[in-house]
């Protein structure tokens, strides 16, 4: 395996700049391009680890969702299917017809999307992620999970932001803290990981909400069916979404279930991206 460059752009899109990471097709590279879409709160640089693992020989591009990362701010009440069109962006941005997609946590809303809308442009769909919440918990979930931040003079708001991450390793959802809701081998993440997550949660402080409020908006129960491109689900040890991943793939014309653990999630995907 070679070392693998990822560069940094922006794209001027209609609604303002897309912040994205990108790793340009290898001189040798004959494998298909891999679009990934980023889970919440944070930005690309969560998949930095994937992009370096599986960009020696295929083209990968990761964008911030807007509201994320070093993105723009995203226009009024942004949908799920307005972030599936800043991928689509991207794509024409840097003239790929056609795409693999990876998408974990809202970033596999976004791109079970994208699938649907634009089908004739994936070749291969990975959700890693799923959640398959009722309207109720849709509801709860948008009312507590993330809310709009308001800056106070004492500074509580960077003790929640600071409690928000450390917790959201231990438990789903974080704000439960009773034993039920404790995520199996949870904990709180590696100090300097946990900082700088944080921070860059902070530097997103007035917008990294709406990308929650549109997944919580987003009934992916209802769109799973309407995928029509080869799909695979993916059930990741340790992740709570994991044990959607078997009801997921039933919703999907198709659709089969892989599984892995975080370290072994690069050697999968590999696999599954094979061609």
């Amino acid at each position: 395996m070679t070392d693998v460059v990822i560069d940094r752009a922006f794209l001027r899109a209609p609604g303002g700049l897309i912040h994205y990471r990108h790793v340009a097709r290898p001189f040798s590279g004959e494998a298909p391009p891999l679009a990934m879409a980023h889970g919440g709160p944070g930005s690309s640089r969560d998949l930095l680890p994937l992009m370096a693992a599986l960009g020696d020989d295929r083209e990968v591009f990761a964008p911030d969702m807007m509201g994320n990362g070093d993105s723009d701010p995203p226009p009024a009440d942004p949908s799920i299917a307005f972030y599936a069109q800043c991928l689509i962006a991207v794509m024409d941005h840097l003239g790929l017809e056609r795409a693999d997609l990876y998408g974990t946590h809202t970033g596999a809303q976004v791109m079970c999307e994208v699938a649907i809308a634009h089908p004739h442009r994936v070749r291969r769909l990975i959700l890693d992620g799923v959640g398959l919440f009722s309207d109720a918990e849709r509801a709860e979930f948008k009312a507590l999970y993330a809310p709009a931040i308001t800056p106070d003079a004492q500074g509580g708001h960077l003790q929640w932001l600071w409690n928000f991450t450390g917790q959201m390793t231990q438990r789903f959802p974080y704000y439960s803290r009773d034993a039920a809701h404790q995520i199996p081998g949870g904990a709180p993440p590696p100090l300097a990981a946990w900082t700088t997550w944080a921070a860059e949660v902070l530097g997103a402080w007035s917008t990294y909400h709406l990308a929650y409020e549109a997944a919580f908006s987003h009934d992916i129960a209802a769109r799973l069916p309407l995928v029509t491109v080869p799909a695979i689900i993916l059930a990741v040890a340790g992740d709570p979404l994991a044990d959607f991943a078997e009801p997921a793939a039933r919703l999907v014309p198709g659709a089969r279930v892989e599984t892995a653990t975080r370290e072994t999630r690069p050697e999968v995907m590999r696999r599954l991206l094979a061609y």
